[in-house]
């Protein structure tokens, strides 16, 4: 019987994957997943939690903005501070408080966020967009193996959307990311923030996270952040501000990470067929449907 790992390559992911406390994983965190349990975290870390494609690169920037307390762009890519693929020495380098980020289960994280009660923002989408969204960066999205370039993944939507719904794609089951990180936040303080509500309220939003940090600011400067991280603004910023270490590549034409940043684009991809199955699974998983 083949292994979710081999399924997912067999079904058109172009690197080495291998399952890690059940999910999903490229193998070249495997060894950072396995030991991350006992890293230390700093007292005054902010950790951010969401599903690839759930808005990760916006949140982050919103939230270095809330505690730099003004509406300017950090220096360095948001993927510097990627708990599971950088090391500790890499981390160490950011200035405290450090915004982290991860795409892990509840589960998978330092012993310590929980013990010292780190702030832990939750972000999470509409999985049906999410899966277009992965698809269209997996499928463009360019990585170096050695001396070769490849795509990180060949096959059809069809074929990614079997393994996404399955729980084979990269990063695991989407459904279980939900549904353990819904119910952390019932027995931890974690603010939870619906990728959908932001788009609809990006300033109101933007004040619940201040609030939650115990960072409130004025409410000029909430809507300057609003508009600083507005879909075309941080886009911009990301590609011709920041520095671009750790940036991935991608393939000639691709919009990169910062696609469409809206909701419902699903329902251009999603054959009625797809969406019942879709659906069926969801019900099943986590007894709820989704509003958007």
């Amino acid at each position: 019987m083949s292994t979710p790992a081999e399924i997912a390559v067999a079904g058109g992911f172009n690197f080495d994957l291998t399952a890690v406390d059940g999910a999903v994983q490229m193998s070249l965190v495997a060894d950072t997943l396995r030991t991350l349990k006992s890293r230390r975290l700093w007292n005054d870390d902010i950790l951010l939690s969401t599903y690839p494609k759930s808005g990760t690169h916006w949140t982050w920037e919103i939230l270095n903005m809330i505690v730099a307390g003004k509406a300017e762009y950090t220096k360095h890519w948001q993927n510097s501070a990627w708990l599971e693929y950088r090391t500790e020495e890499e981390l160490e380098e950011l200035a405290s408080p450090r915004i982290l980020h991860t795409h892990l289960l509840p589960r998978q994280l330092p012993e310590t966020v929980w013990k010292q009660r780190n702030k832990v923002v939750y972000v999470w989408r509409n999985p049906k967009d999410c899966a277009v969204s992965c698809f269209c960066q997996d499928s463009q999205q360019v990585w170096r193996d050695g001396t070769q370039d490849k795509y990180s993944f060949m096959g059809s939507w069809d074929d990614y959307l079997s393994l996404y719904r399955d729980g084979y794609a990269p990063s695991g089951s989407v459904f279980e990311h939900f549904h353990d990180w819904h119910k952390a936040a019932e027995e931890q303080m974690i603010c939870q923030i619906q990728y959908e509500d932001m788009i609809k309220n990006c300033v109101h939003e933007i004040r619940r996270i201040a609030e939650y940090l115990n960072r409130p600011l004025p409410e000029k400067t909430y809507v300057a952040i609003a508009e600083a991280c507005s879909f075309s603004n941080l886009k911009h910023a990301n590609e011709n501000i920041k520095d671009q270490t750790f940036h991935n590549k991608w393939q000639q034409g691709s919009s990169g990470y910062f696609r469409k940043g809206k909701s419902g684009d699903w329902k251009n991809w999603f054959t009625v067929a797809q969406n019942e199955k879709f659906d069926e699974i969801s019900e099943a998983k986590l007894n709820k449907t989704f509003p958007y």
